[in-house]
């Protein structure tokens, strides 16, 4: 009788135990004869196994069939970002426009100097460095640019115009409107639109 109630006392204690060790994530190590499990667990176990042994999209198998081959922690495994290639002559004259037309000057005739250390006989970078300079008020610095892209492209039309407006609006201290005629007459026989437009313009503010 004795050693039943002890084994009653053994028993609450155990259950009283239990909760707290759990919640501490320490074990209590049971006498063998209540060490093995019962025939529930054996079930629930078996039920775990043969879920794990499906082989369900997503599941462990077919992850792993989905990556093998492939060494996921190898940093050299998967390809790193693309470096850009660097921008041709062309490329830095299209961005010096680009930066022109919105006004940041400082930015575009970075560009075009880098053009022209890519390519040194860029007549193209010559202008828009000529044009730049043009906006800072530099006038004599954008007037030997713009020179320089006529000497490297004589049917440059574009230069022949700008350069024809320098001499036009007397930046070099008064106006040279000959100077200006020709040029505007020279682009103007290569088919330069604007460099029509400015003759017109010339001859209409000569009668008035």
């Amino acid at each position: 009788m004795r050693e039943e109630i002890n084994y009653k006392t053994f028993l609450i204690t155990l259950l009283l135990i239990l909760p707290s060790t759990a919640a501490l994530g320490s074990h209590v190590d049971l006498p063998s004869t209540y060490s093995s499990p019962s025939p529930m667990s054996h079930s629930k176990q078996k039920t775990e196994n043969e879920i794990l042994k499906r082989k369900t999209p997503g599941s462990v198998s077919s992850h792993r069939s989905q990556t093998k081959g492939k060494n996921l922690h190898n940093p050299h495994s998967t390809p790193g970002p693309k470096k850009q290639k660097s921008l041709t002559t062309k490329g830095h004259t299209t961005l010096g426009w680009r930066y022109l037309l919105k006004g940041n000057t400082h930015a575009a005739i970075a560009a075009y100097k880098q053009a022209l250390r890519q390519n040194p006989k860029s007549a193209g970078g010559y202008l828009g460095l000529g044009i730049s300079l043009k906006h800072l008020g530099k006038f004599g610095l954008a007037k030997k640019a713009i020179l320089k892209a006529v000497n490297l492209d004589p049917h440059l039309t574009s230069a022949l115009v700008h350069l024809g407006y320098l001499y036009a609006e007397g930046h070099f201290g008064q106006t040279d409107l000959t100077t200006a005629r020709r040029l505007f007459h020279e682009a103007s026989q290569l088919g330069d639109s604007f460099a029509s437009i400015a003759l017109m313009d010339m001859k209409s503010h000569s009668k008035l």
